[in-house]
């Protein structure tokens, strides 16, 4: 029988099997390509449901511009035509004061001269009002104006150029009755002082009297002043 030498064992060649890595390299690629995809995926994803979402957006606010013209501006900025012209003024929320009524309706009738043509009467309103003590509207509030027409050297003492509202009287031109001031101290202004007034300066005043209901026009007696005759009571 024929033996190796243990020797020659020693000599011979050892083969020593070589691993090969292709295969674990392609798995890497695979790997890396389907995370890569699955990251497109999702951006994709994302960018096409911001896009929606902003094409809904649009269309929300189109259908309101379509509904209400009124909300749509201008390139400059202005408002849509539905907006006031700033060239045009502006309404004012508050009415100038009125004048106060004629109560003759006529212009002139309630004006006359007073202490001497130095100064002049008229008659703003005469109004029938409620009597506070019987609840009856047998009251007239009668209120006058009075204007200095004399020059300032035009000198003017207070004596003569002093009104006493609460003198004045009223007269029913049909019978002649005549009614005084009702209270010419709580009732009536105090004075009037056509002295102290500069040229064409006026003062107002006012006296209280009580005249029967069925009363309708009465004639004005001031003092130092011509009479103003049937003047119309207004209710």
């Amino acid at each position: 029988m024929r033996t190796r030498d243990p020797h020659a064992l020693d000599k011979e060649p050892i083969v020593y099997a070589k691993r090969s890595h292709g295969h674990a390299g392609l798995s890497f690629l695979t790997t890396l390509a389907f995370l890569l995809s699955l990251v497109s995926l999702g951006i994709s994803g994302f960018l096409a449901y911001r896009l929606l979402d902003l094409q809904q957006a649009f269309s929300v606010v189109n259908g309101a511009l379509n509904q209400n013209p009124a909300l749509k501006t201008s390139p400059g900025g202005q408002s849509a035509p539905n907006q006031p012209s700033t060239n045009q003024p502006a309404e004012s929320s508050q009415q100038p004061p009125q004048p106060a009524a004629n109560p003759s309706g006529q212009t002139g009738q309630l004006t006359q001269t007073a202490i001497d043509n130095k100064a002049q009467i008229e008659i703003i309103a005469v109004n029938r009002i409620q009597n506070p003590n019987t609840k009856l509207r047998d009251f007239v509030n009668i209120q006058f104006r009075a204007r200095r027409l004399a020059p300032k050297t035009d000198a003017v003492s207070y004596e003569q150029g002093v009104i006493y509202p609460g003198s004045t009287t009223a007269r029913n031109p049909t019978t002649g009755e005549t009614y005084p001031a009702v209270d010419r101290i709580n009732r009536a202004t105090s004075n009037v002082s056509v002295s102290d007034l500069n040229p064409n300066a006026t003062a107002d005043a006012y006296v209280w009297m009580q005249i029967p209901e069925n009363t309708t026009a009465i004639d004005i007696l001031i003092p130092k002043t011509q009479a103003f005759k049937n003047v119309p009571i207004a209710n």
